[in-house]
């Protein structure tokens, strides 16, 4: 299996579970300042994207095993929204 260049600069599912758990520990401390709350909520955001495109990647992937005879296509799967909403 050979990586893309997106795939090697992309950070590991566990990478980006672990900086997404500092990132809310920083915005729950009292003393972080609103410029740098606003850049962990955009980093935050970005990471949970990354992490979504990883799972439903990983979902095609076992769809594909389970099933090797059939045509899995990406259209197949349910899509759902990012479930973080600022309002």
């Amino acid at each position: 299996m050979t990586t893309t260049p997106h795939q090697k600069n992309a950070v590991s599912f566990e990478k980006a579970t672990a900086r997404l758990e500092q990132i809310v520990e920083k915005l729950d401390a009292p003393d972080t300042p609103l410029e740098q709350m606003i850049s962990l909520v955009e980093e935050g955001l970005a990471l949970i994207r990354s992490s979504k495109e990883i799972l439903h990647n990983a979902e095609l992937r076992i769809r594909v095993l389970e099933a090797p005879d059939t045509d899995t296509k990406e259209e197949s799967l349910p899509q759902e929204d990012e479930g973080f909403s600022l309002q």
